[in-house]
């Protein structure tokens, strides 16, 4: 889910569950908890400081449900001193917020890894696009709705329906998953639309997709791609074993080769997770590995996003 979702999701959740009585104004509380919900995509900024390792610590240390209390305490901390309350009155506030990021992010094909530092592994209920502007255009509108008389209600109202939504996603992967007739696919959701979806099985080092559009009917046209350690080409091979590859190796969940360009004695091979692949558009994270001529060291690039020609040097 995208930054400002998640904040105002935080602004919901607080003025749902604010309470006669607390330390807190309504207003202040609400900004609080919004900003205790953004503030997990702080590690965005590792994108610049380390973009080869951005991929696994994104949604890591500042995402982790056994740390979430370390960083509420923190947060509260300059809260309190600018609200001029106890620290204790900011704390839940910043808990909730911190939650409602985590369960925006778990519904996601990324996932999020909850147990970090003891386990690396990403949850991901995988019904819902990263960036989905249906459930953002709830948020928002329930948030213009605490302007009128009854916020707490226009609140609660919003968030139901932003969980309704989710769970018709559920219902459109079930669907897309029987219309697979098979048996180990994976279905996973499109960008902009709740009602595509992508079918994948892997199947002894290759993968078969197709793509499944609500309310089908048409049989599936299924494609072939092998996994790049069972490419025909030895150049491919090679090129992801690299150890400079590693990280994006523990990344992707559904690798493939995206493509090999040669121009002006230069060989580059780059890879994608199929997982962000979708027709007609760029794929989202595209890895690969660069050399001079046949037998030059081979140097690890990524291909800028929204470009298929731009690439920064990781």
């Amino acid at each position: 889910m995208d930054t400002l979702t998640h904040a105002l999701s935080g602004v919901l959740a607080a003025r749902v569950t604010e309470r006669a009585g607390d330390a807190l104004t309504p207003a202040r509380r609400a900004v609080l908890s919004g900003v205790a919900a953004a503030f997990p995509d702080i590690d965005y900024a590792l994108f610049v400081l380390a973009p080869a390792d951005f991929l696994n610590l994104h949604r890591g240390p500042t995402h982790s449900l056994l740390l979430l209390p370390l960083w509420a305490a923190l947060l509260a901390l300059p809260a309190a001193r600018l609200c001029r309350v106890r620290w204790r009155d900011c704390v839940g506030p910043c808990m909730l917020g911190l939650a409602m990021h985590l369960a925006g992010d778990l519904v996601t094909v990324y996932g999020t890894q909850l147990f970090y530092p003891l386990s690396a592994h990403p949850f991901a209920l995988g019904i819902s696009f990263d960036f989905n502007p249906w459930v953002a255009a709830l948020v928002g509108a329930g948030c213009l709705a605490l302007a009128g008389r009854r916020p707490r209600r226009a609140a609660g109202v919003a968030l139901l329906a932003v969980a309704v939504a989710f769970a018709g996603q559920a219902v459109l992967r079930r669907q897309a998953l029987a219309a697979a007739e098979a048996g180990s696919v994976r279905a996973l959701p499109q960008p902009f639309s709740p009602f595509a979806w992508q079918l994948l099985a892997v199947e002894a080092g290759r993968y078969r997709t197709a793509y499944w559009v609500f309310p089908g009917g048409a049989p599936l046209a299924w494609a072939e791609l092998p996994h790049p350690e069972h490419e025909a080409s030895a150049l491919v091979r090679d090129a992801w074993a690299q150890p400079a590859l590693a990280p994006f190796r523990r990344f992707a969940q559904l690798p493939a080769l995206y493509r090999v360009a040669q121009r002006e004695g230069e060989t580059c091979v780059w890879f994608q997770d199929l997982r962000y692949r979708f027709p007609g558009r760029l794929p989202t994270f595209r890895y690969g590995v660069c050399r001079a001529g046949s037998d030059g060291g081979w140097r690890p690039y990524r291909l800028s996003y929204f470009s298929d020609a731009e690439r920064q040097p990781l």
